[in-house]
């Protein structure tokens, strides 16, 4: 099972760290020293800017014309 939920960056010593919450390590039967799989999506304006590379889109470029007149 899967569980989402929002928390803060928090600074370990020299490191950044999550804090999950008691009730999802609960729920989830993790204990001491189990290793968890983290996903973290990347923040929303990285998030468009990769979907703009995937989609070929370059603000930079001109508009496209086509080569002949006579099609659509």
């Amino acid at each position: 099972m899967t569980e989402v939920f929002r928390t803060k960056l928090r600074r370990i010593g020299n490191s950044l760290g999550l804090i999950i919450p008691l009730e999802i390590i609960h729920k989830l039967g993790f204990h001491k020293d189990d290793v968890v799989d983290v996903a973290i999506p990347p923040k929303k304006e990285v998030k468009n800017r990769i979907i703009l590379e995937i989609a070929g889109i370059d603000a930079g470029k001109s508009a496209f014309e086509r080569d002949k007149g006579d099609r659509y």
